[in-house]
């Protein structure tokens, strides 16, 4: 699984300062997970107001993608994953800043667990809480939710271990099953296509893990209007998955 080739997907609109930090701390995380030569880093820019250019996005350059019109973060990371396939996919939000070791510890878990498919990392906020290190189901209107969060970090275990479903601000998954699945489901409109797709994954025998050894820092929300848009997300996903996941939070 080390010498895995990944493709690392950055859908990002605006931020462009935040977006640079993020790539620069993509490239060192994936020069510590295998031959570089087989990485490919993607930057889908989702119609931003002054688009992106290469040549001011570090160096080495990402690949780039430019949608004139906003889509989906589903969409985007479908035509990306389209376009440069590879052995693993990287979902990385743009506000995420990596730990020079977490993708070695994400691939490397996903080697040694028998059927896993999707790896996901553990993520804190500035102040060192959690921000993310595995979903949990509540019952009724709640629904998915991060365990832990806003818990000081150093108070919850490092144990690696099986979730439901974990984030796509930082989720390491097989191709074959992006191509199981048939990539995120575009009905959602941003939010919650990460946990309908780690649903699908174990509808058909793929287990989903969480890499807990280091912390990455992901600010969360930075995107303007993201909020709102998890609203009708919210919707697709009850009317899909009320009823037919474990209750386990």
């Amino acid at each position: 699984m080390s010498a895995a080739g990944i493709t690392a997907i950055v859908v990002s609109r605006g931020l462009d300062a935040l977006l640079r930090c993020g790539l620069a701390s993509l490239h060192r995380a994936l020069a510590a997970a295998g031959d570089p030569a087989r990485h490919r880093v993607v930057v889908v820019d989702d119609a931003s107001e002054l688009p992106y250019r290469r040549d001011r996005l570090g160096d080495p350059p990402p690949e780039l993608i430019r949608l004139d019109v906003h889509r989906s973060f589903a969409h985007a990371n479908n035509v990306a994953a389209a376009r440069f396939p590879n052995d693993l996919y990287l979902l990385l939000n743009n506000d995420v800043l990596l730990d020079p070791a977490a993708l070695g510890h994400a691939t490397a878990l996903l080697a040694r667990t028998p059927g896993a498919g999707i790896c996901g990392s553990r993520l804190v906020f500035p102040d060192a809480t959690i921000q993310h290190h595995g979903v949990v189901f509540g019952a009724g209107d709640p629904g998915p939710y991060h365990h832990a969060r806003r818990n000081p970090g150093h108070l919850v275990p490092r144990a690696s271990r099986e979730w439901q479903a974990v984030t796509g601000a930082c989720m390491l998954l097989r191709a074959e099953v992006w191509r199981e699945l048939g990539g995120l489901d575009e009905s959602y409109p941003f939010g919650l296509e990460d946990v309908d797709f780690c649903l699908r994954a174990r509808t058909r025998g793929w287990r989903v893990v969480c890499a807990e050894e280091v912390d990455s820092l992901h600010f969360e929300s930075m995107t303007e209007g993201r909020v709102a848009l998890d609203v009708p997300s919210r919707r697709v996903f009850a009317a899909r998955w009320r009823g037919r996941y474990a209750i386990d939070g």
